[in-house]
């Protein structure tokens, strides 16, 4: 309950915080002038969130947002099932082999420098960002469009970005971004966005730390409960209840690992032959001249507890095989295995969960469900991809989309009149 009651407690920040911290592109293309017949969307991303979640928590305020939308059985993420290449494909609606962002941190041969996520290391260079968010599609089309955090937003693409948006801060609390964005989102407000989102990173940080199964992640869901009911009352005072459109999705599920599920990549392979661009639960493994056959074949006659590929080889659903970033040889662990060195488990052991393990798997089923007057009401839908989002959303705003790789007709079913 002091959690709970703290969460309340970070208002009073609201003022402080955001009468510096907002960028505003002030040469957008999009115009809140705009006459327009679209309702708003607001996309809204719960790191780590899935399904279990709520069906084990008493979540009064998801009740409330689902007993008049749509909730999706559950949505399948792309691969790997980590949080930027994830995120960039629902803002891209582009598999990772066809935007780049191939894991949340990777070295880059060709750039000569690596991607590493977080506020200090996320790279804003728009060279590591292929294809177009839905946020510079909506600017391009004469719509405002307004980022509260998003993997990505902060860079721009081709020289734009969305009329507003902010520098991403962990510390922000909760309940100043959902005001801020509502602000921005308000029809009688100076910015009128018709787009927005917000990004929630501490479900997903629980669960590394504590475990999915774990009382700390369950205490993240009342709180993020909670920061729900703020926003649908927050609705209402806006003059927004029967016109925005929210949207909220996960990027990834999250499972549970050991200390007794761990792979030890140096009693298989040389390390000393290979430059490792990622390590766990994908380990992708770029060896030294001459030595691609050698390593695949040491993991191959070793191949327990997890699955080994030459890139060119990787199974097709995995649409991970077309961009020059990854590297020859993907290795993929067990769901719950651990792929790393003997030096760093003895130093840092493990977490107590993670993602990014096969897409397919049902540890890594991911959240979606819909609200407002564009969707369909108290409805159970079939699974879809996420790799569709951006089409629903283009599709809802009325602008034309960027060459992607989903389709509005796999997501037509959520709509109202179709």
């Amino acid at each position: 309950m002091k959690r709970l009651q703290t969460l309340f407690n970070y208002f009073a920040l609201m003022a402080l915080l955001f009468g510096l911290s907002s960028c505003d592109q002030s040469e957008s293309i999009g115009s809140s002038e705009l006459d327009s017949d679209t309702n708003p969307i607001l996309l809204i991303s719960i790191d780590g969130f899935t399904n279990q979640y709520l069906e084990r928590n008493e979540t009064p305020n998801f009740d409330r947002f689902l007993s008049q939308g749509v909730k999706a059985d559950y949505l399948t993420s792309v691969f790997p099932t980590n949080t930027f290449p994830t995120h960039w494909t629902i803002a891209t609606g582009l598999y990772a082999e066809n935007h780049g962002i191939i894991a949340n941190s990777f070295y880059d041969y060709e750039l000569e420098a690596r991607f590493s996520y977080g506020p200090v290391g996320t790279p804003n260079d728009e060279r590591w960002w292929g294809g177009e968010p839905i946020w510079i599609t909506a600017e391009k089309e004469g719509k405002t469009a307004a980022t509260f955090f998003w993997p990505g937003s902060e860079s721009s693409i081709n020289g734009l970005r969305p009329t507003k948006w902010i520098d991403y801060d962990g510390s922000v609390p909760g309940l100043d971004r959902i005001d801020q964005v509502m602000s921005w989102l308000d029809p009688t407000g100076d910015v009128k966005a018709d787009f927005g989102t917000l990004y929630f990173s501490f479900v997903d940080s629980r669960g590394h730390s504590f475990g999915p199964e774990s009382s700390e992640v369950d205490e993240t869901v009342q709180e993020m409960d909670l920061l729900l009911g703020y926003l649908l009352d927050k609705k209402e005072e806006t003059g927004l209840n029967d016109k925005l459109n929210i949207i909220l999705v996960s990027d990834h599920g999250m499972a549970s690992t050991s200390s007794e599920r761990v792979i030890f990549l140096e009693e298989i392979i040389d390390l000393n032959s290979v430059d490792m661009v990622t390590w766990t639960p994908v380990a992708m493994i770029k060896p030294d001249e001459g030595k691609t056959s050698e390593v695949y074949d040491a993991l191959k006659s070793n191949e327990e507890n997890y699955r080994v590929y030459l890139k060119d080889e990787l199974p097709e659903r995995f649409h991970f095989s077309n961009h020059y970033r990854i590297p020859e040889i993907v290795m993929i662990a067990d769901v719950g295995y651990t792929i790393t060195s003997r030096q760093f488990f003895e130093e840092r052991g493990i977490v107590a969960g993670t993602h990014g393990y096969d897409n397919l798997a049902p540890e890594m089923r991911s959240f979606f469900a819909a609200n407002g007057p564009d969707f369909v009401s108290g409805v159970i839908s079939l699974p879809f991809e996420s790799v569709h989002i951006y089409e629903l959303i283009a599709y809802i705003l009325d602008i034309q989309p960027a060459e992607n790789d989903g389709s509005i007709d796999e997501v037509k079913f959520l709509l109202k009149n179709q």
